[in-house]
This record gives structure tokens, C-alpha cells and sequence, in this order.
């Protein structure tokens, strides 16, 4: 088997793994719902009625987005009085916030995500892997 039909079929075996993991397994869903749930604890602390947050899932983000009635001060707070936008990008794992009436951004999905970290871990195991064993070793003269 050539060096480049191995390598394309590990890439090949990571992504399948990551699409099983992410979509199959529902771990991708899960994820989200955890930090939503996060999120919206986070929002409650601050005590202001009427205001939800909810993040992507067609396709699935990382990105809040926050909705209710809440002025200026509420939403950004000022110096170290924390801002409802503040104390959700607090949530570890939320990659952005913004208020519904906000334009939107543009969102990265989640397995896209997934994909480049499986990609970059993948080449850095090949890598190490070269590193630490090198080419083999050729037998004899040519």
C-alpha cells in the first residue's frame, strides 16, 4: 500500500470516528444542551425576568444567543459590573454571544469543529510518530 493511500485511509478512519462520535452517539447534541442548560443558569443568577438564551442547533454552535428586554447597561454592564453577555460568556465552552437583534456573525459549526481537531491531531501523531521512528531502514544497496 503506498505511503499516501495509508494516509488518506487514517484520515478517513479519524473523520468517520468523529462523525460517529458527534452525530451517531448524540455527543454533539448532548454537548449543547449541557451548556444551554449552563448558560441559562448563568442568566438566572442575575435575577432579570424575560430574558432566554438558547444556542445553535441547525447546525449545532457554541454561540449564545440571548433575547428579552434588557437595556444597555443590563446587556454589556460597565467596568467590573458584569453584563448579562459577561456572565454567559462566562459558561466554559461558549465561544460567543450575541443578542438576538444583533446581526449575525459568522458561527462555526460544532463538527467542523470536531473535524479540525481530529485533522490537527492526527497530523501530530503522524509527525511525533516520524520523529520518534524515522523511515525504515533500507536492506542492502540499490
Amino acid at each position: 500500500m503506498s505511503p499516501a493511500l495509508k494516509f488518506l485511509a487514517g484520515l478517513a478512519a479519524v473523520t468517520a470516528m468523529g462523525f460517529v462520535h458527534h452525530g451517531l452517539l448524540g455527543n454533539g447534541e448532548r454537548l449543547v444542551g449541557h451548556l444551554e442548560a449552563q448558560a441559562r443558569q448563568a442568566v438566572a443568577k442575575t435575577e432579570l425576568p424575560g430574558i432566554d438564551v438558547r444556542l445553535g442547533r441547525d447546525p449545532l454552535t457554541r454561540i449564545a444567543t440571548v433575547s428579552g428586554n434588557a437595556n444597555s447597561f443590563q446587556r454589556e454592564g460597565q467596568g467590573e459590573l458584569k453584563g448579562i453577555k459577561d456572565h454567559v460568556r462566562d459558561v466554559p465552552g461558549i465561544s460567543g454571544v450575541r443578542w438576538s437583534d444583533e446581526p449575525e456573525g459568522t458561527e462555526i459549526p460544532l463538527f467542523l469543529e470536531l473535524l479540525l481537531q481530529l485533522v490537527a491531531a492526527y497530523l501530530a501523531g503522524l509527525g511525533i510518530g516520524w520523529l520518534l521512528f524515522g523511515r525504515r531502514k533500507r536492506e542492502g544497496f540499490y
